[in-house]
């Protein structure tokens, strides 16, 4: 009872020791045990195997194939029409869609043309397709005596179209039109 009346103090002040101390302990026990001079228990240099041969060889590479570029993913085939779901009679207001000289709002999208009020665009160059309700292409127009080339996009959202276009002299346009009926 009385050397566990010794030994009780010296555990509590062992337990209470800092994080940092812990180490200096470790050794203590790994050498008292008699497993070498540190706390691991291991002896002899701790280099890695093989390590003390020398430099690492210039040519160390040699003879070994360098893995193939990563062949890209073929872009989906864009249509040489412009697509099903844009084609049709497209206008601002009602009155656009019963046509006359009141249909100046009135679009009409065929499969290589857009066909407006006072001028036509012949389909150029689809530009793209993704996501499919979605399509951009370039266009050459006439009207009124002149020529001009417009890229547009189309974006079709149940009955609704949106078109945008950076514009020319008239500036950047963002319409949206209403599927006719019909």
């Amino acid at each position: 009872m009385r050397n566990m009346c010794l030994v009780l103090p010296l555990l509590v002040l062992t337990a209470c020791q800092p994080a940092n101390d812990k180490a200096a302990t470790g050794e203590a026990i790994a050498e008292g045990a008699g497993l070498g001079d540190r706390p691991t228990g291991r002896s002899g240099d701790p280099v890695a195997k093989g390590a003390n041969r020398g430099p690492i060889p210039a040519n160390i590479d040699e003879g070994i194939e360098p893995l193939p570029a990563p062949v890209p993913a073929a872009p989906a085939a864009l249509p040489a029409d412009i697509p099903d779901q844009f084609r049709g009679r497209w206008g601002i207001n009602a009155a656009d869609c019963q046509g006359g000289a009141a249909a100046k709002g009135l679009l009409t999208i065929e499969d290589r043309r857009l066909v407006f009020y006072e001028s036509r665009g012949v389909l150029e160059r689809i530009d793209g397709n993704s996501p499919a309700n979605v399509l951009t292409a370039n266009y050459g127009f006439s009207g009124e005596g002149m020529e001009w080339q417009r890229a547009i996009k189309l974006e079709r959202t149940g009955n609704k179209l949106r078109r945008t276009e950076q514009g020319g002299e008239e500036g950047p346009v963002d319409l949206t039109y209403t599927s006719c009926p019909g």
